[in-house]
Protein backbone atom coordinates (compact mmCIF):
# COMPACT_ATOMS: atom_id res chain seq x y z
CA UNK A 1 0.00 0.00 0.00
CA UNK A 2 2.78 2.44 0.85
CA UNK A 3 4.49 1.64 -2.44
CA UNK A 4 1.34 2.55 -4.40
CA UNK A 5 0.97 5.83 -2.51
CA UNK A 6 4.63 6.65 -3.14
CA UNK A 7 4.37 5.84 -6.87
CA UNK A 8 1.15 7.85 -7.12
CA UNK A 9 2.77 10.85 -5.45
CA UNK A 10 5.85 10.63 -7.70
CA UNK A 11 3.65 10.32 -10.81
CA UNK A 12 1.58 13.31 -9.77
CA UNK A 13 4.64 15.44 -9.10
CA UNK A 14 6.29 14.50 -12.42
CA UNK A 15 3.09 15.23 -14.32
CA UNK A 16 2.64 18.55 -12.53
CA UNK A 17 6.24 19.50 -13.33
CA UNK A 18 5.76 18.73 -17.03
CA UNK A 19 2.50 20.64 -17.20
CA UNK A 20 4.08 23.54 -15.34
CA UNK A 21 6.85 23.74 -17.94
CA UNK A 22 4.34 23.62 -20.78
CA UNK A 23 2.26 26.36 -19.17
CA UNK A 24 5.34 28.42 -18.17
CA UNK A 25 4.29 28.21 -14.54
CA UNK A 26 6.87 25.91 -13.00
CA UNK A 27 8.53 27.31 -9.92
CA UNK A 28 7.47 30.83 -10.85
CA UNK A 29 9.90 30.93 -13.77
CA UNK A 30 9.17 33.08 -16.78
CA UNK A 31 8.45 31.56 -20.17
CA UNK A 32 10.41 34.50 -21.63
CA UNK A 33 14.15 35.13 -21.41
CA UNK A 34 16.68 37.35 -23.16
CA UNK A 35 20.09 36.44 -24.57
CA UNK A 36 22.18 39.56 -25.25
CA UNK A 37 24.77 39.71 -28.02
CA UNK A 38 28.25 40.73 -26.95
CA UNK A 39 28.83 44.46 -27.43
CA UNK A 40 30.91 45.00 -30.61
CA UNK A 41 34.63 45.57 -30.15
CA UNK A 42 35.63 49.25 -30.10
CA UNK A 43 32.02 50.39 -29.66
CA UNK A 44 32.19 53.13 -27.00
CA UNK A 45 29.11 51.99 -25.08
CA UNK A 46 27.51 49.13 -23.25
CA UNK A 47 24.15 47.74 -24.34
CA UNK A 48 21.83 45.27 -22.65
CA UNK A 49 18.24 44.11 -22.92
CA UNK A 50 16.27 42.69 -20.02
CA UNK A 51 12.80 41.43 -19.28
CA UNK A 52 10.87 43.80 -17.02
CA UNK A 53 7.64 41.83 -16.70
CA UNK A 54 5.87 38.73 -17.93
CA UNK A 55 2.59 38.55 -19.79
CA UNK A 56 -0.63 38.92 -17.84
CA UNK A 57 -4.20 39.65 -18.85
CA UNK A 58 -3.52 43.29 -17.88
CA UNK A 59 -0.32 43.78 -19.92
CA UNK A 60 1.96 42.00 -22.40
CA UNK A 61 5.57 41.10 -21.56
CA UNK A 62 7.75 44.22 -21.32
CA UNK A 63 11.45 44.59 -22.08
CA UNK A 64 13.96 47.40 -21.62
CA UNK A 65 17.09 48.15 -23.64
CA UNK A 66 19.79 50.14 -21.82
CA UNK A 67 22.67 52.08 -23.38
CA UNK A 68 25.56 53.66 -21.49
CA UNK A 69 28.23 55.69 -23.25
CA UNK A 70 31.71 54.61 -22.08
CA UNK A 71 33.95 56.74 -24.31
CA UNK A 72 36.44 59.15 -22.78
CA UNK A 73 35.59 62.08 -25.07
CA UNK A 74 32.07 63.39 -25.74
CA UNK A 75 30.68 62.10 -29.05
CA UNK A 76 27.53 62.06 -31.08
CA UNK A 77 25.88 58.68 -31.57
CA UNK A 78 23.34 58.21 -34.33
CA UNK A 79 20.50 55.82 -33.60
CA UNK A 80 17.62 54.54 -35.64
CA UNK A 81 14.56 56.17 -34.11
CA UNK A 82 13.69 55.61 -31.34
CA UNK A 83 17.09 55.17 -29.75
CA UNK A 84 18.75 53.33 -28.28
CA UNK A 85 16.94 50.40 -29.94
CA UNK A 86 14.47 50.54 -32.81
CA UNK A 87 14.20 47.07 -34.40
CA UNK A 88 10.57 46.16 -33.72
CA UNK A 89 9.93 43.00 -35.76
CA UNK A 90 11.53 39.58 -35.36
CA UNK A 91 10.82 36.33 -37.15
CA UNK A 92 10.97 33.01 -35.35
CA UNK A 93 10.42 29.38 -36.16
CA UNK A 94 7.82 28.43 -38.74
CA UNK A 95 7.34 32.03 -39.87
CA UNK A 96 5.95 33.20 -36.53
CA UNK A 97 6.69 36.83 -35.61
CA UNK A 98 6.93 39.06 -32.57
CA UNK A 99 6.42 42.82 -32.58
CA UNK A 100 7.70 45.46 -30.14
CA UNK A 101 5.39 48.41 -29.37
CA UNK A 102 5.81 51.37 -27.02
CA UNK A 103 2.60 50.60 -25.22
CA UNK A 104 0.01 48.04 -26.21
CA UNK A 105 -3.56 49.18 -26.49
CA UNK A 106 -6.07 47.40 -24.25
CA UNK A 107 -7.91 46.19 -27.38
CA UNK A 108 -4.77 44.31 -28.41
CA UNK A 109 -5.62 41.64 -25.82
CA UNK A 110 -8.12 39.17 -27.24
CA UNK A 111 -8.50 35.41 -27.41
CA UNK A 112 -6.24 35.20 -24.34
CA UNK A 113 -3.23 36.77 -26.07
CA UNK A 114 -1.62 40.09 -26.96
CA UNK A 115 -1.77 40.51 -30.77
CA UNK A 116 -0.71 43.25 -33.19
CA UNK A 117 0.36 44.18 -36.70
CA UNK A 118 3.55 46.23 -36.91
CA UNK A 119 3.09 49.85 -37.83
CA UNK A 120 5.07 51.37 -40.65
CA UNK A 121 6.64 54.75 -41.04
CA UNK A 122 9.78 54.29 -39.03
CA UNK A 123 13.15 54.90 -40.59
CA UNK A 124 14.02 58.24 -39.04
CA UNK A 125 17.31 58.67 -37.20
CA UNK A 126 18.25 60.70 -34.19
CA UNK A 127 21.59 62.15 -33.13
CA UNK A 128 22.46 62.36 -29.45
CA UNK A 129 25.60 63.80 -27.88
CA UNK A 130 26.94 61.74 -24.98
CA UNK A 131 29.63 62.28 -22.36
CA UNK A 132 31.17 59.39 -20.43
CA UNK A 133 28.57 57.74 -18.22
CA UNK A 134 25.52 59.22 -19.99
CA UNK A 135 22.68 56.74 -20.41
CA UNK A 136 19.62 56.19 -22.56
CA UNK A 137 16.95 53.52 -22.58
CA UNK A 138 13.74 52.49 -24.28
CA UNK A 139 10.99 50.15 -23.08
CA UNK A 140 8.89 47.96 -25.34
CA UNK A 141 5.81 45.75 -24.97
CA UNK A 142 6.15 42.39 -26.75
CA UNK A 143 3.16 41.26 -28.82
CA UNK A 144 2.44 38.33 -31.10
CA UNK A 145 2.09 39.29 -34.77
CA UNK A 146 -1.45 38.67 -35.99
CA UNK A 147 -0.16 36.42 -38.80
CA UNK A 148 1.31 33.94 -36.28
CA UNK A 149 -0.64 30.73 -35.78
CA UNK A 150 -0.39 30.65 -31.99
CA UNK A 151 0.06 33.01 -29.08
CA UNK A 152 3.76 33.60 -28.31
CA UNK A 153 5.05 30.56 -30.24
CA UNK A 154 8.09 28.90 -28.65
CA UNK A 155 11.46 29.71 -30.17
CA UNK A 156 14.17 32.35 -30.38
CA UNK A 157 13.37 35.70 -31.95
CA UNK A 158 16.27 37.91 -33.02
CA UNK A 159 16.07 41.69 -32.80
CA UNK A 160 19.06 43.66 -34.13
CA UNK A 161 19.84 47.34 -34.65
CA UNK A 162 22.68 49.54 -35.98
CA UNK A 163 24.62 52.30 -34.28
CA UNK A 164 26.74 54.99 -35.94
CA UNK A 165 29.69 56.75 -34.27
CA UNK A 166 31.90 58.99 -36.42
CA UNK A 167 32.49 56.96 -39.61
CA UNK A 168 31.93 53.54 -37.98
CA UNK A 169 28.81 51.39 -37.97
CA UNK A 170 28.14 48.86 -35.23
CA UNK A 171 25.48 46.18 -34.98
CA UNK A 172 24.02 44.81 -31.75
CA UNK A 173 20.96 42.86 -30.75
CA UNK A 174 19.42 40.23 -28.60
CA UNK A 175 17.30 37.11 -28.82
CA UNK A 176 14.00 36.90 -27.02
CA UNK A 177 13.46 33.26 -26.15
CA UNK A 178 10.02 31.84 -25.50
CA UNK A 179 9.76 28.39 -23.90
Amino acid sequence: MRRRALLGAVGTSVTAGCLGDVLHLSRGESGFSIENDPVPADFPATLSARLLSDETAAHPPRIRVDFEYTGDEPRTVRFNYPGPFADTLAAGPDGSKLVLEYEAERGSHHDGCWWTTPSTGRGATEHRRFSSGDEAHVEWDVLTHEESDTCYPSGRYRFVDRYYVDDSTYEWGFRLRIR
